[in-house]
């Protein structure tokens, strides 16, 4: 059976297995199968009792739960080489969320949940890059958490800080994020639309986020957009 050199590739570039050596990356890239998903179609859904682990090949996807207000959030926006369906591979409890495929059309390599612990029990490197994502992933579940109190602009400048951290590029201007609605971010933030164009204006005000020609946000410095949700905060 032959692989792919673009689904190797795509691995290799995976967190988990960045400890991998060529050979390694190779018999990885075996056990998974490629499945592809339409423009906001269904991936995998809440209590849903199959428990494959997924990498993203290509395109994008998104993570929803529904909170007890029986309101949706967006808990995630995933990109080529970001993984999910980790937690149900372990524990084969049902899903804690739902994820569908973004605004294009979504790849995604699957892998058995038999195939996942297999991976997990023959190489450590794996098992601890997956140890050291669970400790990211609660940190900054701590740090949502604790935005639940701040004004609302301020939460919204925390949602913008989160989405950079996690996916924003880097350029000579400052940290651009990946395009998103208003909607999007009101989502992450848990705030109404109307919040957060206000909150935007009065950011763009304070020159801490720039529009761009693309309608993006730009943030020319974090660390300003941080002091300045502090200020708010006290």
């Amino acid at each position: 059976m032959t692989i792919s050199s673009s689904v190797i590739n795509r691995i290799s570039q995976v967190s988990l297995f960045q400890e991998l050596g060529p050979a390694e990356l190779e018999e990885v890239a075996l056990l998974c199968t490629r499945k592809t998903y339409p423009p906001g179609a269904q991936i995998i859904m809440t209590d849903e009792e199959e428990h494959s682990f997924y990498v993203i090949n290509n395109g994008k996807a998104i993570v929803k739960a529904i909170d007890p207000l029986e309101q949706e959030k967006v808990l995630a926006y995933l990109e080529p080489g970001d993984f999910f369906g980790e937690m149900s591979a372990i524990d084969a409890e049902p899903r804690s969320a739902d994820v569908v495929a973004g605004n294009e059309e979504t790849e995604v390599l699957i892998f058995t949940q038999k195939d996942f612990l297999e991976l997990l029990h023959n190489y450590p490197s794996v098992h601890m890059a997956l140890s050291r994502e669970f400790c990211r992933r609660l940190r900054l579940t701590n740090h949502r958490l604790s935005s639940v109190s701040l004004p609302a602009s301020a939460r919204v400048a925390r949602a913008l800080i989160t989405i950079a951290n996690e996916h924003g590029k880097m350029t000579k201007e400052g940290l651009l994020l990946p395009k998103l609605t208003q909607s999007d971010i009101g989502k992450m933030s848990d705030s109404p639309r109307e919040t957060v164009n206000r909150a935007f204006s009065e950011l763009k005000e304070l020159g801490l986020i720039l529009p761009t020609e693309s309608k993006q946000v730009l943030i020319p410095s974090v660390q300003k957009l941080d002091e300045w949700i502090a200020r708010s905060a006290s």
